[in-house]
């Protein structure tokens, strides 16, 4: 069988291409992704929907203020509920309503860069792959940045959304101020100078306390990586990431279910001229493409998973990658999915992760899509998954038109059995009475909440849940 490189943006779909080749040797089958419709409009009310299509809601009122003094307005002369919106990749209800939804859509772009302290302020509505390119533009770079660079910076911040390494924070963990307008329409400058308590809860805020229009980030001079991927059986796998680990090494590292075999990602830094000595032709098409049709081989032909699994991943080669940081740490998220992410202590996380990859085995579970693997550095953030914890994030997925209900129920009793935190935006059961136990600062964020908005204004029906009267 022949052997499959690993191609740049997308070790993973090689990953799946091989897989996929495996079983169509085997079957002689395959299916493509399906088409999806959209949900359809209701008495001339446009629908609103995320990204992933399992959240849906009919905006009564929908809103995009020009600039500050507009959004100051807005909501002094408001009453009802409001969400604010940034680029739907949640897949929690975090933004649905049906009275008014608030897009940032107009606050975008770099508004200061201050290059003796290497801080930049950028309007909360900036998606992040335009803050990469602007930031590498001016010869500057993020410290770290999130694997999905689609989503807007005040979402990712309101999350506390991550990339990788025990090292680095998650991107809320590099806000060194922010402004933020309350119900009332007052605008708080936030820092570690200046109102700080609403600082510390602002970087991980799930859209609860108020509108963010600016945030201001620590960043650093612009930098290129080498990326390594190889696919490792199972147990050298796992030596090698508590290496790295205690090293506090950058990687991430995927597991192949009902196989015994992971992905491992490493980043190192280069050169521009190393950098520049190695590039390659890139393969832009979508990571997850590959194992949707092996999904389709397994569907129409379920006898096979077992080999193909088995079989598939020792055809995958290592390959490495180069290129500037905001190229090498974007991903291409076309195929969509539903999503759980929940964070572990990190000297927990193998432990957990093993149990992940066990389980799926023992109980037979219909996936194939890969279990991801991250290390992340503890913060100070109130209701951050890091908050004085440095964690190993562990999340499970499954494509939008299958099943996931069962499959994430049963890994989030594993989750719970390590004491874990589930990340703000996306899929999980959790309520107050949980994360009252899982977070030290719950009752003072719920306090200050309640101070910025006595009439529950940025409430929605999931938030009621977490948030209850």
């Amino acid at each position: 069988m022949k052997n499959f490189k690993l191609t740049r943006r997308d070790a993973l779909k090689a990953t799946g291409a091989s897989l996929a080749a495996s079983a169509a040797l085997t079957s002689g089958c395959s299916e493509a992704p399906k088409s999806v419709s959209g949900p359809k409009s209701i008495n001339g009310v446009m629908p609103w929907s995320n990204w992933a299509g399992n959240q849906v809601c009919y905006p009564a009122e929908r809103m995009r203020p020009r600039n500050e003094e507009a959004l100051v307005s807005l909501l002094r002369e408001s009453s009802g509920k409001i969400r604010a919106v940034g680029a739907g990749h949640s897949f929690s209800a975090l933004v649905p309503t049906d009275e008014t939804m608030l897009s940032m859509a107009r606050f975008r772009g770099v508004k200061d860069i201050n290059y003796e302290t290497k801080e930049v302020t950028v309007g909360a509505g900036t998606r992040l792959a335009a803050l990469g390119d602007a930031l590498a533009a001016e010869g500057l770079g993020m410290i770290n940045m999130p694997d999905v660079n689609t989503q807007s910076l005040a979402g990712a911040i309101a999350t506390s959304t991550h990339g990788t390494g025990q090292k680095f924070g998650s991107l809320s963990h590099y806000v060194t101020g922010l402004t933020l307008v309350t119900a009332a329409g007052d605008v708080l400058k936030c820092s570690a100078l200046e109102n700080k308590d609403v600082f510390d809860a602002a970087r991980c805020n799930i859209g609860s306390l108020g509108i963010i229009t600016d945030v201001t980030l620590q960043v650093r001079d612009n930098y290129y990586l080498k990326e390594r991927s190889e696919m490792l059986p199972l147990e050298e796998a796992f030596e090698k990431m508590e290496k790295m680990r205690l090293a506090k090494q950058h990687f991430e590292a995927y597991g192949l279910p009902h196989s015994n075999h992971v992905l491992v990602i490493e980043f190192s830094e280069v050169s521009k001229e190393e950098s520049d000595a190695n590039q390659k032709e890139e393969n832009s098409s979508d990571v997850y493409e590959s194992f949707r049709t092996l999904a389709g081989v397994i569907e129409a032909a379920p006898f096979l998973r077992s080999a193909v699994m088995s079989i598939g991943p020792r055809t995958v080669e290592i390959e490495e990658r180069y290129g500037a940081w905001n190229e090498i740490f974007g991903n291409v998220r076309d195929i969509r999915f539903n999503e759980m992410e929940y964070t572990v202590a990190a000297e927990d996380g193998l432990a957990c992760f093993r149990e992940v990859l066990d389980t799926i085995k023992e109980k037979n579970i219909d996936v194939i899509f890969p279990i991801e693997f991250r290390y992340i550095g503890e913060d100070d953030i109130w209701l951050s998954q890091f908050y004085k914890r440095a964690g190993a994030a562990i999340s499970v997925h499954n494509f939008h038109d299958k099943p996931h209900k069962a499959y994430f129920s049963e890994m989030e009793a594993i989750f719970d059995r390590f004491q874990g935190r589930p990340h703000w935006g996306k899929l999980h059961n959790k309520t107050e009475k949980e994360f009252s136990v899982l977070y030290p600062q719950w009752n003072a964020f719920k306090e200050l909440r309640q101070r910025l908005d006595p009439e529950r204004q940025f409430i929605n029906q999931h938030l009621e849940t977490i948030f209850p009267v």
